[in-house]
């Protein structure tokens, strides 16, 4: 490829590749990529994984990372943190696509698929990493290339399996048919719609308003509801099964994957040598604590309980008693100096201890209901009388305060604003199937036929809005809706795909090297 890249250096191109390839490229591969300087030093690490026999370089795991990162990073700026991309698992991320950029590109070998040299040129000298005002620069390309890839060969190869994935996925996508019947019936379902005025009686308000039963009152309902009671326990097992948890402070000394261990660790035993002489462990994690999340906080985490942390951070933070200092503890990060402030011990309520709580809660939930409905129930009959919900139930003054409460908490109509048939969940008001059903039966200003059951209470509702699809303007939205359509189908299709390689494929990926940039925060 050298000697057609020097032939057409200041050739002019009428030919243009896929969109976006030359920018994937210069992403992942050109002069001063992130991928360069987001570089883990692997060390020990020797392949990233290893896909039907052939081998993923760790290399280009990291540079997979590099672009996750920046692009969120660009997305989020300074708030995205590496502490937060461990939390949002971006090495699991990086390491699932260069797995199956890898699939794909033996598939795309498979296939027949190919490179030739002249579209690896046209790629090469349409990058404006290897330009000068407008122009392909050989001599910039080559140095590039020996530079960071040993050779010119090394880097078009990576380049031609970049090609080869775009080529593949491309025949992948182009298998997709959008028929027109699919077309109408998306935009039927669009241009079909309704919107609602409703209130809403909150179970929560109901509660805080129903008188509190006595203590002979939850006993014989208890004694009625053995089954009830017996469901709530189950449901709620980790309520009354608590397991022991520390309130803790940390600081940290990162290891990056073959980073100094022993380096690290002698940052730790220092902290723990300072806080055993007196000094503040919050002013220690300040000073010495590589967390950006916590130590601007004296390296508060919160509390830590079994299988939500890191597995050794957790069982070393466990084993403390409120003061006590760990020994260094080495963690998927680094390695550990941890102190507890607050120890809640282990809790275990038998059903019979929890019975009268259990049944007080159920009644008071029972009452709350029965109230709520029985709100619900007079103001639907109000508005089938004429009144209006905005009348019934008005909005917050000036001075903020509402003519309807129940329980200390303010109840005004509320408005869904337009859906369309094919949304799934009302807006404001969630997946209530009847009411959907109900609101699109009915025609503009109708008093819906009933009270309806939501998870946060009984609402009543009118219809504000009713439109239903006028022909003319098909044509007009038929080009957006199929397109919509079609990346949707797209991605679908492209995913059934992906996961049907990876079923017969034989991966092995290099656990150690993902998991050393976790973290337990």
């Amino acid at each position: 490829m050298l000697d057609v890249l020097r032939s057409n250096a200041k050739s002019t191109f009428t030919w243009i590749i896929v969109i976006g390839i030359v920018v994937v490229f210069a992403i992942n591969f050109g002069p001063g990529s992130l991928a360069k300087q987001q570089s883990t030093h692997p060390g020990e690490q020797t392949y990233a994984a290893k896909v039907n026999g052939a081998v993923v370089p760790v290399s280009e795991w990291e540079r997979q990372y590099g672009q996750l990162y920046s692009l969120a990073r660009a997305q989020m700026g300074e708030a995205f943190t590496r502490e937060l991309a461990d939390q949002l698992g971006l090495g699991r991320q990086a390491m699932e696509q260069v797995v199956d950029r890898q699939l794909v590109i033996q598939e795309a070998k498979k296939r027949g698929l190919a490179v030739s040299k002249q579209e690896l040129t046209r790629v090469v000298q349409e990058d404006p990493s290897f330009q000068e005002n407008g122009q392909f620069r050989f001599e910039v390309y080559e140095d590039y290339a020996r530079r960071s890839y040993g050779s010119p060969a090394k880097l078009e190869a990576v380049l031609k399996d970049q090609l080869l994935f775009r080529k593949m996925m491309i025949a992948v996508r182009e298998t997709v048919n959008v028929p027109e019947s699919e077309v109408r019936a998306a935009w039927e379902s669009d241009a079909d719609r309704a919107a609602l005025s409703f209130v809403r009686i909150p179970l929560a308000a109901a509660e805080a308003a129903v008188k509190p039963p006595t203590d002979a009152e939850v006993t014989a309902f208890a004694d009625a509801n053995a089954d009830r009671i017996q469901k709530a326990y189950d449901d709620e097992r980790a309520r009354w099964d608590q397991k022991r948890k520390v309130r803790v402070r940390h600081v940290l000394a990162r290891v990056a994957p073959g980073g100094d261990e022993a380096a690290a660790r002698k940052k730790i035993e220092e902290a723990k040598a300072r806080v055993e002489k007196g000094e503040g462990f919050a002013k220690v994690a300040a000073a010495l604590s590589e967390d950006e999340n916590t130590k601007d906080r004296g390296g508060e985490i919160g509390f830590v309980s079994e299988g939500l942390f890191d597995e050794a951070f957790a069982s070393a933070a466990l084993a403390l008693e409120q003061g006590q200092l760990s020994d260094p503890v080495r963690s998927a990060s680094g390695w550990h100096l941890i102190q507890a402030e607050e120890v809640v011990p282990a809790k275990q309520v038998p059903l019979d201890a929890a019975r009268p709580q259990i049944a007080r809660e159920l009644l008071v939930k029972q009452r709350a209901k029965a109230l709520a409905d029985e709100r619900a129930k007079a103001a639907l009959a109000a508005v089938r009388g004429g009144k209006a919900l905005a009348d019934l139930f008005p909005p917050a003054d000036a001075k903020g305060k509402t003519a309807v409460t129940l329980g200390g908490q303010a109840i005004a109509a509320d408005d869904t604003g337009p859906f369309g048939r094919g949304a799934p969940f009302l807006p404001k008001l969630g997946a209530v199937a009847d009411l959907r059903a109900d609101a699109f039966a009915a025609k503009k200003g109708d008093v819906l036929p009933k009270v309806y059951e939501t998870p946060a209470g009984p609402v009543v509702a009118v219809v504000t809005l009713r439109e239903t699809p006028s022909p003319a303007a098909y044509e007009a939205q038929r080009a957006a809706i199929e397109t919509r359509l079609r990346n949707r189908k797209e991605s679908q299709v492209q995913g059934a795909w992906l996961e049907a390689l990876r079923k017969s494929a034989k991966v092995e990926t290099n656990a150690a090297l993902v998991a050393a940039t976790g973290s337990p925060e």
